[in-house]
């Protein structure tokens, strides 16, 4: 009896390892569709056309309100239309300007939004609760300030989280 336990749960065990390494290679391989000529990135959100937007300071000149569609992949540009359709995009935003960041909860996953520094910290305590209701809304009143490097969702923040560039003025290109 003992030499079959034995062979049974090596059989086992066996099994069990070639389909974890066949699940993590599934995971891993290319993607067939590839080409192998284009290096740029694509959106993981089904709902996003791009990962660029417009970070030309022009584009960004009037705005004084952002939207965004939250996705357990990454935040979807909405408004203005220099972020339309782009996942997780670089905000570009004037110090010292007020602003008004609404994002709509889309997959019933809980999100939140918050803006952080360098260190990772919630800058002045902007930040929202976070809601898990399809359909629904948070906004969040801001004004800019040069210590903000990225925003993202405190519950997905490797998957929504895109950059902050705070410029000194209006002029400011860097």
């Amino acid at each position: 009896m003992a030499p079959y336990s034995t062979d049974r749960r090596t059989l086992l065990s066996g099994v069990a390892g070639t389909l974890a390494t066949v699940s993590i290679a599934g995971c891993l391989g290319t993607d067939s569709s590839d080409d192998g000529g284009d290096d740029e990135p694509e959106p993981v959100v089904d709902e996003a056309e791009s990962v660029e937007g417009d970070t030309d300071p022009d584009a960004w000149r009037d705005v004084e309100a952002i939207r965004f569609d939250g996705h357990v992949g990454g935040w979807v540009g909405v408004e203005p239309a220099a972020i339309d359709r782009v996942e997780n995009p670089t905000l570009v935003l004037e110090m010292g300007r007020e602003y008004e960041l609404t994002w709509e909860n889309m997959d019933g996953v809980h999100h939140n939004i918050a803006f952080w520094d360098g260190d990772r910290e919630v800058v002045d305590g902007y930040s929202t609760d976070g809601n898990d209701v399809v359909g629904e809304r948070e906004m969040l009143a801001f004004e800019a300030t040069p210590e903000m490097a990225t925003y993202r969702c405190e519950y997905q923040p490797e998957g929504q989280v895109g950059d902050v560039v705070v410029l000194e003025d209006a002029d400011d290109t860097s």
